[in-house]
């Protein structure tokens, strides 16, 4: 049973109130609160920020996020960038917009504060997302700091906070541009606030869920915990009833609003919960078909996290301390981790690299608050006060001692370095290619729909701005768009008038061309004259090609695919 005295109980944070109810007696004396003034709180943002910024700008290159390692982030840009200058002008009303079909796959509250910070700089540059996620990171690190204080003390606090501002995950990511910040910070804003104000807290989830797509479970079981906190026996009425309600309701509001917004734009109400997690869980995105050996290596690793993580997730909503929100939200985080990574089929994409990666970030930071809170609480509490000195030694040495991370987190951004040069490269030449001739300004270059970093180039150096770009991922042969029993070889003319009536529709004056794209390598073949080739770009393996197909008529198109639909029916 001594186990259960690895968290702090009621009993152990409720010592100092009840020295306080045992003075009640004596005179009221006016003492100053408490609270950690907001200029010390935004010094300690300062402090955490500083790391960050020297990482961005001096450490790895500002344009460089880590092109083909962290493409995501590039990706993340091209979603918020395609919404400002095409999604936010759509026919059916504002919405995301992206060349590869993720608009809604990742959330939308990132896009929109992107789209928001590009109007008010006037600027596309990819250092704004990675200075938007610099800012969360460093806020992340206040409100674990705040968290800690308000609930074992400075002497927690500190270390805890320390670590994640100096940790090189969580530097590095966060420095590089993903979304986590973001998402982790609203969660545990919403836990900040709790048990006080409780519309802040359900607005702070749900703000978290249109962030992240996990952040929806993590917000749902948030919620349920909240529920779950025992009744004031001063009252024998539930103490927080009256914050519970504003908590669920704004919560509720806020995910049916943003279900709705999915259930039009995706046809799917959960759809980041649905691609992100079910698709994913289930294979549908994995490719390998089976194990690695280094996979099947890491498993039994990731099942002791998975195994610590629902062991302290149950002990603490058994014990239920003051701090059980945050401690919750920790465990509940490390135990979605090591499932998802470990014993799910996304597991086929593991890589030894993932230990330096997003996944763990805040694993880490939490790590660093339970080896705190059993430095500087477990441990002390029985040998004394004598272990204090100890224990911040070792806590400088954990400190010094993680810095040892750079080293691989270095090694693996290098190569990048090499991607970006040609993506840079590649996008400027196309630029310059559609900018050549009056021609091709004339219409859209119509491209295959990765890499975003080409587009990112395009649009940063050579002011080919989104309007001008399209994506070649809903072409005519997306399979939603033909009936099952159609193939391009077995009806060519047809297959031929398909492709002639989109890039009429869409007005392409440039066509580059994949050399996997069977379909558009057939009607190269089939109609040269429409297609003499401008261009290339090797890196991609692309050829690129002037547009000169003959015009159709609106009726011939349509009765062409009308003749399509017809076929095998």
């Amino acid at each position: 049973m001594k186990l259960l005295h690895f968290l702090p109980d009621e009993e152990d944070e409720d010592l100092q109130t009840q020295a306080a109810a045992a003075a009640s007696e004596q005179p009221a004396i006016k003492v100053k609160s408490d609270r950690v003034p907001w200029p010390a709180l935004l010094l300690l943002w300062t402090l955490a920020l500083g790391p960050r910024l020297f990482v961005l700008f001096f450490v790895t290159n500002p344009e460089n996020a880590g092109a083909g390692w962290h493409g995501d982030v590039y990706h993340h840009w091209q979603i918020a960038y395609l919404t400002k200058e095409i999604g936010l002008f759509d026919p059916s009303g504002p919405r995301l917009w992206d060349l590869k079909g993720l608009d809604y796959f990742w959330g939308i509250l990132h896009p929109i504060l992107l789209v928001i910070l590009f109007f008010l700089t006037g600027s596309i540059d990819i250092v704004i997302p990675r200075l938007l996620a610099s800012f969360m990171g460093a806020v992340v690190v206040v409100l674990i700091f705040s968290l800690c204080r308000r609930h074992w003390g400075y002497k927690v606090a500190v270390p805890a906070a320390a670590f994640a501002a100096i940790s090189p995950v969580a530097v590095f990511v966060d420095s590089t541009g993903f979304l986590e910040p973001l998402g982790v910070a609203m969660v545990l804003f919403g836990i900040w606030c709790w048990p006080k104000k409780g519309l802040w807290t359900g607005i702070a989830f749900a703000l978290a869920a249109m962030a992240r797509a996990e952040a929806w479970l993590f917000s749902f079981g948030m919620i349920v915990a909240a529920f779950l906190k025992p009744k004031d026996p001063t009252t024998g009425v539930p103490k927080l009833a009256v914050q519970r309600v504003p908590l669920a309701m704004a919560w509720v509001i806020g995910i049916l609003i943003y279900m709705k917004i999915l259930l039009d734009r995706t046809g799917n109400p959960i759809y980041p919960v649905w691609e992100n997690f079910l698709v994913n869980a289930f294979g549908q995105w994995e490719f390998r078909g089976s194990l690695s050996p280094d996979e099947v290596h890491i498993r039994p690793y990731l099942g002791v996290l998975l195994a610590l993580g629902i062991l302290g997730l149950i002990i603490t909503l058994w014990k239920r301390p003051k701090s059980y929100m945050f401690l919750t939200f920790g465990f509940g985080y490390l135990v979605f981790t090591a499932f998802f990574l470990g014993y799910t089929a996304y597991l086929e994409s593991w890589e030894n690299w993932f230990w330096q990666e997003r996944f763990f970030d805040f694993p880490y930071e939490f790590g660093a608050v339970l080896i705190a809170l059993i430095l500087f609480v477990v441990i002390p509490k029985r040998l004394g006060k004598m272990f204090l000195p100890v224990a911040w030694g070792l806590a400088a040495f954990g400190l010094v001692a993680s810095q040892l991370e750079w080293s691989p987190i270095l090694a693996l951004y290098a190569p990048t370095a090499i991607t970006w040069n040609h993506n840079l490269q590649d996008g400027k030449y196309l630029g310059a290619l559609y900018h050549s001739s009056p021609a091709y300004e004339a219409g859209v270059l119509n491209m295959p729909p990765d890499p975003p970093e080409l587009v990112y180039a395009m649009a940063r150096y050579d002011n080919l701005d989104g309007r001008h770009i399209m994506g070649q991922l809903y072409d005519p042969f997306y399979p939603q768009y033909l009936p099952p029993h159609f193939r391009y070889s077995d009806h060519p003319d047809l297959g031929d008038t398909l492709l002639q009536c989109w890039l009429l529709k869409t007005n392409s004056t440039l066509f580059a061309v994949d050399k996997s794209s069977v379909n558009y390598l057939r009607l190269l073949r089939d109609q040269p004259d429409w297609f003499p080739q401008v261009g290339a770009v090797p890196n991609e393996g692309w050829q690129v090609y002037a547009v000169n197909v003959p015009k159709l008529s609106k009726a011939a198109c349509a009765a062409n695919v009308t003749a399509v639909t017809q076929v095998g029916s």
